[in-house]
């Protein structure tokens, strides 16, 4: 079970993203398939997956995180 302090992996990408703008669009698929920290998971149930340090530099901004349903992660033991 996905808690905070595990590391889960962004196994798929939901439909939503389809709808953001260019740039979160980019970031989302640069993240699928790889391996993030999950931070926190929010009041509705949202896992936030710490992607600052893939994220940061390559498409600006600081402290970058996404977040996702739990059927879009896949835990990493």
């Amino acid at each position: 079970m996905i808690q905070p302090g595990s590391t889960a992996r962004f196994v798929k990408t939901p439909e939503w993203v389809a709808r953001m703008p260019e740039e979160s669009r980019q970031v989302f698929e640069f993240c699928l398939g790889r391996m993030y920290r999950v931070e926190e998971i929010d009041d509705d149930g949202v896992f936030v997956l710490d992607v600052s340090a893939d994220i940061d530099e390559r498409f600006g901004g600081f402290m970058n995180d996404i977040r996702l349903e739990a059927e879009f992660l896949e835990e990493v033991i």
